[in-house]
């Protein structure tokens, strides 16, 4: 039986984001999220989780949004004049240019990890914000900890559908980041676990002004085999994640659907077994031990 994992990002973002996982995990639609440790909500978030140790809990390393929690001074290469995080275009082009220290990654991990720990909670696997580790120089780094930890990454892979229309742009950036994915894939196979498929309504092309189950269906269908991620945004209130996100109108699309039950059954109907990053690879471990 094939494993989904539906993972809702950007959780402490806002109680509006939080909220909005809680209601899908509590309806059956929501197995896994991922934290920012750095924003304000953060705290709200591990209490809730701490509440539901059934929701599986990652971190979700942010290099894009607010300050570092190493310190602006520690990660120059990081940050602007104003001590914040670049933008994610910003920060792509420092990458390609040569422009950012690994060092600073790997001190800003360290800390955004550390800042999880003390929350009380162990985190299931790393992924981030806006998909900053399909770059090398983060993934190397994201990599790193989670061989250290004994935990896997996602891996950001392309869904590619026959009947969706990407936009120009979409297209170019999804060939630099197969690029980036094959380079990450070879040089750490074997070494870490991660996801063997991935996708998410902006696979669609166009994203639903209401989204379905039969739209979910439509990213399900195209999974393969092994372990896929179905990653999620939800959120109660579009305005509340204002200047936070430019997919607050999605998002609490998303939650309208996530928040009641028909996705757990639409799982189980194609074939899934629902888990969070935990589950689904200590399972995988124990197969190929023999023990399962």
């Amino acid at each position: 039986m094939r494993t989904l994992i539906v993972n809702a990002d950007d959780f402490g973002l806002a109680p509006a984001v939080n909220q909005g996982i809680l209601d899908a995990h509590l309806a059956g639609s929501v197995t896994s999220t991922t934290l920012m440790v750095n924003m304000p909500a953060a705290a709200e978030a591990a209490a809730i989780a701490k509440a539901h140790p059934a929701l599986g809990v990652g971190l979700h390393f942010n290099l894009t949004l607010g300050q570092p929690l190493a310190g602006a001074s520690s990660v120059p290469s990081l940050v602007g004049s104003d001590g914040k995080f670049h933008e994610r275009g910003a920060l792509a082009l420092r990458l390609f240019t040569g422009r950012v220290r690994p060092e600073h990654v790997v001190r800003e991990l360290d800390a955004q990890h550390q800042a999880f720990l003390a929350l009380g909670i162990h985190p299931t696997h790393v992924d981030s914000h806006q998909h900053v580790h399909g770059f090398p120089l983060v993934f190397d780094a994201v990599a790193t900890l989670c061989a250290a930890q004994g935990i896997p990454t996602r891996m950001p892979w392309l869904l590619k559908l026959h009947d969706s229309r990407p936009s120009v742009g979409r297209i170019l950036r999804q060939r630099l980041l197969d690029r980036m994915l094959r380079r990450n894939v070879r040089q750490w196979q074997g070494r870490i676990h991660w996801n063997a498929g991935m996708g998410s309504l902006f696979d669609l092309g166009t994203i639903p002004a209401q989204p379905t189950l039969a739209d979910y269906r439509r990213v399900l269908d195209a999974a393969g085999e092994g372990v896929f991620e179905l990653m999620v945004h939800p959120v109660t209130e579009a305005e509340a994640v204002r200047g936070l996100t430019r997919i607050g109108g999605v998002s609490a699309t998303e939650w309208q659907v996530l928040s009641k039950p028909g996705l757990a059954q639409l799982a189980t109907e194609l074939g899934f077994r629902m888990s969070n990053f935990a589950g689904a690879f200590a399972a995988r471990q124990r197969g190929a031990d023999g023990a399962a």
